[in-house]
């Protein structure tokens, strides 16, 4: 493939392509939207005199739902941008939740300050990981990418001052200006939903501005056609170590949170079906779309929630979800292998 068919076929993709934003909306309508949505979700309990219309454990899964959707964000960098497959990313979860966890119990680290810590360690452990990336595809880099995830549960595993198989407990709840993010709202919850909402909205209007720029042209033309790539001048190495660093660093900040969120970390935030997880919500929302990571995010944290209440009301002695999500990805790769969100590219 030459450059002129790259640049044509680059064309053809980003014109395919659905709008980031929801229902065609511009970027700040869809953040307005979903700010006065997010507030009332939050705050409508407070406008009823000793009512409460939005239970707790709802509140609960939408801080699930934004930890995943931040996870999902920084994956879609390597499986969709790049249009690498990993099954290690959980790796960077845990890790930021781990120091997270370690600096709070241990030596009393602000909980602000940990997060740039656990993200720098997340994008200096996914350089070796890059570079080793770069020498392998398709299946071969499956297995490097489990593998580095699987060294790092180990690690947590044999660590004694981590409490081994049984995690580290009693990470205490994070304040912002002299408040605890318990007490931002009616319930608990709300608090981690305003600033994880927040970080939802700046890491999509982040992963927006770096696709609409020359970093992410050229993410399009590795993942395209590498070969074409590297003849237009492409430093195709760089753009590779860059996105794996990008990932690492934001899937390292919904570690960060889950770890304060839940007050306890433990070796299965390093276990394999989370990065599993992690790429299904990748793959059923729509790869390369914003709107998609956060939907695909959504459903599969939600549905298996509804389905364990099925399994409980009817006595059921198995997991419904477990057929109903081997059923959504044999769907999924059946008749919308682009995922909900995405559009089918225009082919040559």
């Amino acid at each position: 493939m030459n450059t002129r068919t790259l640049k044509a076929k680059l064309s053809r993709s980003s014109e395919g392509r659905q709008s980031e934003w929801l229902f065609g909306m511009s970027g700040k309508a869809t953040f307005l939207t979903a700010l006065i949505l997010v507030l009332l979700f939050c705050f409508i309990d407070t406008a009823v005199p000793g009512g409460k219309l939005i239970p707790t454990y709802a509140k609960h899964i939408v801080v699930t739902c934004l930890i995943y959707a931040i996870l999902s964000l920084g994956l879609d960098f390597v499986a969709g941008y790049i249009g690498q497959v990993s099954l290690g990313h959980a790796a960077f979860f845990g890790l930021g939740a781990y120091v997270t966890g370690s600096l709070s119990v241990f030596y009393g680290v602000n909980f602000w300050i940990t997060i740039p810590i656990g993200m720098i360690i997340s994008g200096i452990l996914s350089v070796p990981l890059a570079f080793a990336s770069q020498k392998v595809k398709g299946p071969f880099l499956v297995v490097i990418t489990y593998g580095f995830c699987e060294i790092l549960r180990y690690v947590a595993i044999n660590t004694s001052a981590w409490g081994g198989t049984s995690g580290l407990p009693g990470i205490k709840t994070p304040t912002l200006f002299g408040i605890k993010l318990t007490k931002l709202g009616p319930t608990n919850k709300d608090g981690y939903i305003l600033i994880l909402f927040a970080i939802v909205a700046f890491l999509a209007f982040f992963t927006w501005r770096v696709v609409k720029s020359r970093i992410g042209y050229a993410f399009a033309a590795i993942r395209e056609d590498e070969i074409a790539a590297v003849a237009m001048g492409i430093n195709t190495k760089y753009y590779k170590l860059l996105a794996i660093v990008i990932s690492a660093c934001i899937c390292s900040i919904a570690g960060s949170f889950q770890a304060v969120f839940a007050s306890f970390i433990s070796p299965e935030l390093f276990a394999s079906t989370q990065s599993i997880s992690m790429f299904t919500m990748v793959v059923v929302g729509g790869r390369r779309s914003i709107i998609g990571m956060i939907l695909g995010a959504g459903l599969m944290t939600i549905l298996p929630e509804l389905f364990r209440m099925v399994q409980e009301l009817f006595s059921l002695p198995f997991d419904p979800w477990m057929i109903l999500y081997g059923l959504i990805l044999i769907v999924m790769m059946r008749f919308r292998p682009q995922g909900i969100w995405g559009r089918e590219e225009k082919k040559k």
